[in-house]
């Protein structure tokens, strides 16, 4: 046998790098994409918002948005959370 013939063509070395290139690519893509993320918007009465974004948990997308509006909203306005979503 020939030497070429024991390391197979350069044809078939790129078929196969391409094949685990994309292999591994999509191992990525799956595991980015199967964490989900909480994001969530507060406004208050005079126009002042807050929100949040790439959080574990709804819970803690909705305090990180309250507090961020209530930071900018007067003491006698309140915040209200208008929107969350998951994956945002």
């Amino acid at each position: 046998m020939s030497r070429l013939h024991l390391r197979g063509t350069p044809m078939n070395f790129l078929a196969r790098s391409s094949l685990a290139a994309l292999a591994i690519a999509a191992a990525l893509a799956t595991t980015t994409t199967s964490a989900s993320a909480w994001g969530c918007i507060a406004v208050s009465e005079q126009g002042t918002y807050g929100y949040s974004y790439e959080y574990g948990d709804e819970n803690s997308a909705r305090e990180r948005a309250l507090n961020e509006c209530a930071t900018r909203t007067n003491e006698d306005q309140v915040c209200e959370i208008v929107e969350c979503d998951q994956d945002s």
